[in-house]
């Protein structure tokens, strides 16, 4: 074995572990108090949504940061004393207890086949099988229970350990025999089992920064096995180990934990803020956080802050620590408080005496370190003291009745003192105090130049060479209180009580703002330091920020939980690469070349949505709960349940109370909101459509979460939204024009009718009155006249041929006028108007003008019933035109036989006359009346006249619609 000088090693840091005392290391506790179900911790793991579960001796706890949920035997585990866990692939939980086994499926437990012992451990291998231990044998559970496995031939194999490593690989250590890995369905043994077949090996692992090296506890301490060789490392009773982000160990022991590192060995307990107890279980979480299960005093995480406090649990007399400066030698530092003068060292601390009798001279107001390392002491009416690394002095006589608010020394050795007297010069050869001004602070700051620059209640002051004093005019500090002052490449910094931190260039005279807009924790600036790596320190009134000087931009936070300290006016000090402040809570101590690793990103998702209608009076709510496991596909929604509310969880183990939430409704929202703290959103009166839901955490520091938490939704429309129901609208709406537009039409249609109603009757009551009228006078007149000639006829002599021609001729005019009349009264008769009758007039007209001549005249008239009234014009035009038509063919055709026809085919009416005649002239037709007046009088009535004439005869055919023939259009 090749560990003996290791134990030296080993044995050395344990010695100087011992001087850590002092130093309270920060650890948070879940308890009882906190949700836990029980406070003896025996296991932890992390599901998929970075959960936390715990195994108590009363059941199982699943915490997601800020809220533990507790599952016992009332839920249906079989068994509180719960020992073991592990998770297969399906986030399913197993639980080892002391009944056996049983399985959570985030639903119930599933019990298994219980075995003889207690399940003390479970691992899950990278195909997702869970191996454990009862006792000392090892089995792989299924479906349907538990199978016990043999490593050797021999039956009586004690497995001491079970482990998985990060690529999912079973290892287990056998009593006797080592360490062995599971390949293939077969144990594959470790090269040095030779070697670790001799220990009793109860914990395991390898290490995830050197490759090749092996981990190890037995009963002898902490071993490691690497390039063929065993070494030890710590001697000890230790039970659990795990490696950090960092390739630190930790050690679980009887009596706390054990931190191992390249250069220490910490051990935590109770007097550096963790627990005496037993610890149990060692847990490494995906955001690299360590959690440490102990017996009895419940669950704690290790917060790897780049800080830690001192307060009065190690030794001061007052947490209020008013000032810092460095002590003679170079590992002490000196701190002021207002219960005494305070010396740190060697992890130590123990109290300064001032030689004075004045309760007074313990209110310590500043310490300050000159060039001469003189370590000055500034009180509260306790006088001004000087420690020149011997012995303590007083600095100014009789002057106890002062208040000493700061000091500085200028580049020519001048001590300035600013106090409640005003401002002064000290005399250190006479110890007396030389009156510069009545203004005073309590801060003071040498610039580029020289002057003396000095922090009031009203702005700041400048004081030069010859002791004159000005107001530095900078509007910006016009009626601003001056806690503190620093330099920083060429700026200026003002810390006000009100209005954050003023950087002002002397060369340029450009000033800028830096305040809670920026990402400072507090617009009250007590403190600021400008360290070596170019880092401006501020302490506030709410916590410590940290600013570029490059560009004086807010540093910001890692995703630890942010200090909520009270920081004190310049207690502020750098010693090596650690920054003191004093706080009203202690002095804390920051180490900026620490390594602090990255936490990691948080992880978000979806707890529950509820559907509801918000119904008028006292209705109830029509609402609809979906839990996580219902929002895989898409959520149909019916419109009346259009208001949404949505519950989530962000988890980030390492600041839970640091997490913010930002969302959007796809759909509605382009672009993600503005950052929110509650872990719900209320979506009132959404409207129909699809829609997609996203949430994402983000920390302090802006570390977006691993995931984007999401489910789909359709909320259906109403009928009255539906495309069907729109175009059923939009038809009803036409339809309901048209037959608007026909009620308007047949309106307008039935007056006109009715106005042609009256205009006819009163047509008719006039036609029938002017015929009446026209043949009562017209015809008495020519009949008259026609009596009156045969009188005269007779009254003539027979020879005088002459006058009887002239009289012959007067009545053949008044013949051939009264036929004419008698037409027009025969039209003018309103119940001549027929179609029927207006064809027999002309056929009576042709038989009448054929009557007594060698030309036989026929007539053909079939009207298949169609028969109506028509109007005076066509009636008149009709007649004219076939009378035009038979006058000429008894005239001019030396016909045999003449046909008049008439027929009615598909609503066409055809009218013809034909003869066997000798036909027409074309050119002598042309020229004459007749027939352009019937070609006149047919497009007169929108008819089609056609007249066709050769050697055999000549046809004029008339074709008009009946529709057209009928119009009213004499309205």
């Amino acid at each position: 074995m090749h560990y003996k000088k290791i134990i030296f090693i080993g044995l050395l840091l344990l010695f100087n572990s011992l001087y850590s005392f002092s130093q309270r290391y920060n650890f948070r506790q879940y308890d009882i108090e906190d949700g836990l179900t029980q406070s003896q911790v025996t296991a932890i793991t992390q599901d998929s949504k970075r959960r936390l579960w715990v195994t108590t001796l009363g059941g199982v706890s699943c915490f997601n940061g800020k809220q533990f949920c507790s599952y016992t035997k009332t839920n249906g585990l079989n068994n509180n004393f719960t020992l073991a866990l592990s998770l297969n692939k399906n986030d399913e939980i197993w639980v080892g207890t002391a009944w056996g086994i049983s399985k959570f499926n985030g639903q119930k437990f599933n019990n298994y086949k219980q075995t003889k012992e207690w399940v003390g451990k479970l691992v899950t291998s990278h195909e997702g099988i869970v191996y454990g231990l009862s006792s000392t044998k090892l089995f792989k559970t299924s479906e349907t229970g538990t199978e016990f496995l043999n490593i050797s031939p021999e039956a009586d194999d004690n497995v001491t350990a079970l482990r998985v490593d990060d690529n999912g690989k079973v290892a287990i250590a056998v009593l006797r025999k080592g360490i062995f890995y599971l390949e293939n369905e077969k144990w594959r043994p470790h090269p040095l089992n030779d070697q670790l077949k001799n220990l009793y090996i109860t914990d395991f692992f390898s290490d995830r920064f050197h490759r090749n090296k092996l981990w190890f506890l037995t009963s002898e301490g902490l071993f490691a096995a690497e390039n063929s060789k065993i070494s030890q490392y710590v001697s000890g009773k230790f039970k659990v180990i795990e490696q950090d982000s960092k390739s630190n160990i930790w050690i679980g022991a009887a009596n706390g934990a054990y931190y191992l590192t390249d250069t220490a060995l910490i051990h935590f307990n109770g007097k550096n803020g963790f627990s005496n107890n037993m610890v149990n279980a060692i847990f490494k979480d995906a955001e690299n956080n360590i959690w440490l299960a102990t017996d009895g005093t419940g669950l704690f995480k290790f917060v790897d802050r780049s800080y830690v406090i001192f307060d009065e649990s190690q030794g001061l007399r007052s947490k209020i620590v008013m000032s810092l400066a460095k002590g003679p030698s170079a590992d002490e530092i000196w701190m002021g408080t207002y219960g005494g003068l305070f010396q740190y060292k060697e992890g130590q601390i123990k109290e300064i005496s001032i030689p004075s009798n004045m309760e007074s001279s313990r209110n310590i107001n500043f310490l300050y370190n000159d060039r001469a390392k003189n370590i000055w002491i500034g009180t509260v009416y306790g006088g001004l003291w000087r420690y020149n690394g011997k012995r303590m002095e007083q600095m100014v006589k009789d002057q106890h009745a002062i208040a000493y608010n700061t000091i500085l020394e200028d580049s020519r050795g001048q001590i300035w003192l600013s106090t409640n007297a005003g401002c002064f010069l000290l005399d250190q050869r006479r110890k007396q105090l030389k009156w510069i001004g009545k203004q005073f602070g309590s801060t003071l700051l040498e610039t580029y130049q020289g002057e003396i620059l000095v922090g009031t209640q009203d702005g700041a002051y400048l004081i030069n060479s010859k002791h004159e004093i000005s107001q530095l005019k900078l509007p910006q500090l016009a009626g601003s209180s001056i806690l503190c002052m620093s330099k920083s490449a060429g700026s200026v910094l003002f810390g006000t009580s009100d209005n954050g931190v003023l950087v002002w260039n002397p060369k340029t005279g450009k000033t800028r703002a830096i305040n809670t807009r920026d990402g400072l924790a507090s617009d009250h600036i007590y403190s600021m330091l400008a360290d070596d790596q170019g880092i401006i320190w501020v302490g506030t009134g709410k916590g410590i920020n940290k600013i570029n000087s490059s560009d004086f931009s807010v540093i910001k936070n890692n995703n630890e939980q942010a200090l909520l300290v009270e920081c004190n006016q310049n207690a502020i000090l750098q010693d090596q690469n650690k920054v003191w402040i004093g706080t009203t809570k202690g002095a804390i101590v920051y180490n900026s070349a620490s390594y602090i690793p990255k936490s990691g990103k948080p992880y978000i998702y979806i707890n529950s949505v509820t559907a509801f209608a918000q119904n008028r009076g006292n209705q109830q709510k029509q609402q609809t709960t979906f839990k996580a496991e219902d929002l895989g596909g898409i959520i149909t929604l019916p419109y009346q349940q259009n208001n949404i509310i949505v519950n989530f969880t962000g988890i980030f183990l390492t600041n839970p109370d640091g997490l913010l939430y930002q969302y959007r409704l796809i759909g509605l929202d382009a672009k993600f909101s503005e950052t929110i703290s509650n872990t719900s959103m209320n979506f009132t009166s959404v409207p129909p459509g699809r829609y997609t839901f996203q949430v994402k955490a983000i920390t302090k520091s802006g570390t977006s979460s691993l995931n984007a938490a999401s489910f789909t939704f359709e909320i259906t429309p109403p009928y009255y939204q539906t495309g069907v129901f729109r175009l059923f609208i939009f038809v009803l709406i036409v339809l309901l024009i048209l037959l608007a537009v026909y009620i308007i039409i047949n309106l307008k249609e039935r007056k006109r009718k009715l106005r042609l109603k009256i205009k006819l009757e009163e047509q008719f009551k006039v036609r029938k009155q002017t015929a009446e009228d026209f043949h009562d006078d017209l015809g008495n007149k020519l009949t008259r006249i026609s009596v009156l000639s045969e009188v005269l006829s007779s009254m003539i002599d027979e020879k005088d041929t002459e006058k009887r021609n002239i009289i012959s001729k007067i009545n053949d005019n008044v013949n051939e006028l009264y036929r004419g009349t008698k037409d027009i009264l025969w039209s003018l008769n309103p119940k001549n108007d027929k179609l029927s009758e207006l064809l027999e007039h002309i056929r009576e007209f042709g038989k009448e003008m054929f009557n007594s001549t060698p030309i036989r005249f026929e007539d053909h008239i079939h009207l298949n019933h169609h028969d109506g009234k028509l109007p005076l014009d066509m009636s008149r035009n009709l007649l004219m035109i076939f009378k035009e038509a038979i006058h000429n063919t008894l005239k001019h055709s030396r016909a045999g036989v003449v046909i008049f026809s008439a027929t009615v085919q598909d609503g066409v009416l055809e009218i013809g006359v034909k003869d066997d005649g000798q036909g027409l002239d074309a050119a002598a037709s042309m020229d004459g009346h007749g027939i352009n007046n019937m070609n006149v009088r047919a497009q007169r009535i929108n008819a089609k006249l056609n007249i066709n004439s050769d050697q055999s005869g000549t046809e004029i055919m008339l074709r008009v619609n009946l529709s057209t023939l009928m119009r009213a259009t004499n309205v």
